[in-house]
């Protein structure tokens, strides 16, 4: 672990990195660690940057509550999601086949634009219930900004906070048409759920129901979009892991957690100490930030022996991609069946993944975002 000084952070403060996989799996269950802030500090929340408590993300959105609150609210959205990873799967699996079906046709093309980005978006907005009509607006507002800021920049312009706002608004609207039309899915348990009321939590505001809808179509369109990327770009590079799942696709199981391992959609979560602790024999204060870097947790070579080698065989692989303990992610199992038929798509349609070209990255620190994967596909016989 170390001191990062504070570099350009506007609050001119530095914050505690951890990066062994024991330490952040033990920070991720220790309440000490919150995800809103305290210990004296008047903001906090998931990002280096301090979110204001009150009207801002802080204690409203899942990724920056605290228990008790987080798990009652979790408990409300989790079965909603967990029917969907069944009754999706045969829409999911036909997505993935017509945009593979597009990509071998077109030969050359870009993994990201033409392949993972609209396969996780249409993913989510099946799981969120947003109509079809909508996805256009949905794409187009995606590929343009990633929350506040502009996907290409990683800068928060007057053109990426007016788009956010439409999201937001688009949101509030979706809540509405879907407390008047109440459909099977988690848009509809975000408009009109309620937490049980022997849970001992006020009940849930229309901030937080609007937040929440607009947070996780960032947050399962954006991690999806990327990881699937990233872990073509890993086949691309490792030709030889790509033959060998095409001819024992019985290794499907390992290569999904091998992805997962490899490109985590997040960098980073921040923590606030809400009391003083000490580590490895450093003194850290209640209201530091401290940040788990999940990448270096799937790295640590006490856990993951050839770290740096991408294996689809890898077993056992306990990996942090999807966060560890309270915040391990709802999507969890949504997000492993988009991996999976995204592979067996491709697996069916693709000799060979060769890039032609070096891939771009989006200066992005809270978000892993692959721009560009340029490649040529070669076509398996019979595709």
């Amino acid at each position: 672990m170390l001191y990062h000084p504070a570099g350009t952070l506007p609050d001119g403060e530095g914050f505690w990195v951890l990066t062994r996989h024991a330490d952040i799996a033990a920070a991720s269950v220790d309440p000490v660690f919150s995800s809103q802030g305290g210990g004296g500090r008047a903001g906090g929340g998931s990002h280096l940057e301090d979110l204001p408590f009150g009207g801002g993300l802080t204690g409203t959105v899942l990724a920056m509550m605290d228990n008790p609150r987080h798990d009652v609210f979790k408990h409300l959205l989790g079965p909603a999601v967990a029917t969907a990873v069944t009754t999706l799967e045969p829409e999911l699996r036909a997505t993935a086949a017509l945009l593979a079906d597009e990509l071998v046709q077109r030969g050359s093309a870009n993994l990201v634009d033409d392949f993972s980005e609209p396969f996780s978006l249409r993913s989510v907005a099946l799981l969120l219930g947003v109509p079809r009509e909508d996805w256009r607006q949905l794409t187009e507002w995606v590929h343009a900004v990633l929350g506040f800021t502009h996907r290409s920049t990683g800068k928060v312009d007057d053109a990426s906070r007016a788009t956010y706002a439409s999201l937001r608004g688009y949101f509030t609207s979706l809540l509405d048409a879907k407390r008047r039309h109440p459909a099977d899915d988690l848009g509809t348990v975000l408009a009109i759920g309620e937490l049980p009321a022997h849970s001992g939590q006020a009940p849930l505001s229309e901030m937080e129901r609007e937040a929440n809808a607009s947070v996780m179509l960032v947050s399962g369109f954006e991690q999806p979009r990327n990881t699937i990327a990233g872990g073509l770009l890993a086949f691309a590079q490792n030709p030889d892991q790509w033959q060998a799942l095409r001819k024992d696709r019985s290794l499907l199981p390992t290569a999904v957690e091998e992805v997962l391992r490899w490109l985590p959609a997040n960098p980073y979560n921040r923590r606030t100490l809400t009391r003083d602790v000490e580590l490895h024999g450093q003194r850290m204060r209640a209201g530091d930030k401290v940040t788990l870097w999940w990448p270096a947790a799937n790295r640590d070579e006490s856990v993951f022996p050839d770290a740096s080698r991408f294996d689809i065989r890898r077993d056992p692989n306990p990996h942090l991609s999807f966060g560890h303990g309270v915040h391990y992610c709802l999507g969890d199992a949504f997000g492993r069946l988009e991996i999976r038929l995204a592979l067996e798509a491709l697996l069916d349609r693709v000799e060979e993944i060769r890039l032609t070209g070096t891939e771009t990255w989006a200066p992005n620190n809270k978000h892993t975002v692959l721009l560009d994967v340029p490649v040529e596909l070669v076509p398996a016989e019979g595709a």
